[in-house]
């Protein structure tokens, strides 16, 4: 199965998915998603992170962004990616 096409090290992109695994429909701008969907992780990301990380995302594919006036650019899943996002975050873990 194909795996998304991450860094490792992009744990914000990850978490980011992680959330819209759970939460198909969500759409927010880069200060919602830090604000909402990742400030109850209890960790500390900046919004140029978050930035960097859905822009990566959209890049790839797995996200898509619009301009919605009077709040800025908003982020949500790509539809087309979804059952495939489900499919992979489903799978069980080749753990030794």
């Amino acid at each position: 199965m194909d795996r998304p096409a991450l860094l490792h090290t992009d744990v914000v992109a990850w978490l980011i998915l992680g959330y819209l695994y759970a939460n198909p429909d969500a759409k927010d701008t880069v200060d919602g998603v830090e604000k909402w969907w990742l400030n109850g992780m209890e960790i500390s990301i900046d919004a140029t992170a978050v930035r960097g990380s859905l822009d990566h995302l959209v890049t790839l594919g797995w996200l898509i962004s619009h301009e919605r006036r009077g709040t800025g650019i908003v982020y949500g899943l790509n539809k087309d990616r979804r059952d495939k996002l489900r499919r992979f975050l489903e799978r069980p873990l080749d753990v030794p």
